[in-house]
């Protein structure tokens, strides 16, 4: 009798534990968070604005990111135009931020091969490494919160660095959407996608800060009054940037250089 009774007791305890802290809120409850949420960027890890480092400094940085990091490479704004050995993808061009990228594997540019991002790093030994997440996987990651993707984040990025001590590390913000994106396939309306981005941007910036990186702040550049991407950095679906944005993008990069 007495063990029954210490079970149920038990069992008592731990209901009303996670009745009163487990996290049962749906999609309509997260967006509640995210504006109450602070997106303040800490500022000792950001990179600021500094005299123009010039081509030799943009030619020195190494991509990796989301499709609107690949298309640096198709809009032929890097060294070698598309032929740039500068972004380093999959074939397929675009990546997601989860425990799995530390192991995806990419078309290593000088020669072709099939290497995962540390194989690749420990060939090359680049002086700087640009990362740029947060739009794929936004609402998803916003739902998992923010200790989730900055352990995605470090999964990547430590692999790297055990590879290649020395490289520098830049974590880019994910750049804002446009107005006019089509949002058929989200659940919530561009303007709780755009705060989405935003959020995450802030988790990037509080990452950099904590592991000793640099932040660049490169979406400032690209948003309108209203914080939305400029529609004429647009290639017309909302998301995807336009020849002139990758311009804007590395003149950006170039006057917020990483000394």
């Amino acid at each position: 009798m007495k063990i029954r009774l210490l079970i149920l007791f038990l069992i008592s305890a731990l209901l009303t534990q996670c009745l009163a802290g487990c996290d049962t809120r749906g999609d309509a409850d997260v967006s509640l968070d995210v504006s109450e949420e602070s997106t303040d960027t800490p500022q000792g890890s950001t990179l600021p604005l500094t005299e123009d480092m010039g081509q030799e400094y943009i030619d020195s940085l190494i991509f990796v990111g989301e499709s609107t990091t690949y298309h640096l490479k198709s809009r032929g704004v890097l060294k070698g135009g598309t032929d740039t050995e500068q972004v380093w993808a999959p074939k397929n061009g675009t990546l997601n931020l989860d425990m799995a990228t530390k192991n995806a594997r990419i078309i290593y540019p000088p020669t072709g091969e099939s290497l995962t991002f540390s194989e690749a790093a420990a060939k090359s030994r680049p002086k700087y490494i640009v990362f740029t997440f947060g739009l794929n996987g936004a609402v998803q990651n916003i739902r998992r919160g923010a200790e989730y993707y900055k352990s995605c984040y470090r999964f990547l990025i430590n692999s790297v660095r055990s590879a290649s001590p020395d490289t520098r590390i830049i974590l880019q913000s994910a750049f804002p959407v446009a107005e006019n994106m089509d949002m058929s396939n989200y659940s919530v309306d561009i303007g709780t996608l755009n705060r989405y981005i935003d959020t995450i941007n802030g988790w990037t910036a509080a990452l950099a800060e904590e592991e000793g990186f640099r932040y660049l702040n490169t979406a400032e550049a690209l948003k309108d009054e209203n914080g939305f991407l400029e529609s004429k950095f647009q290639v017309g679906d909302g998301h995807h940037l336009t020849a002139e944005a990758y311009r804007e993008i590395l003149l950006y990069i170039r006057t917020h250089g990483y000394k």
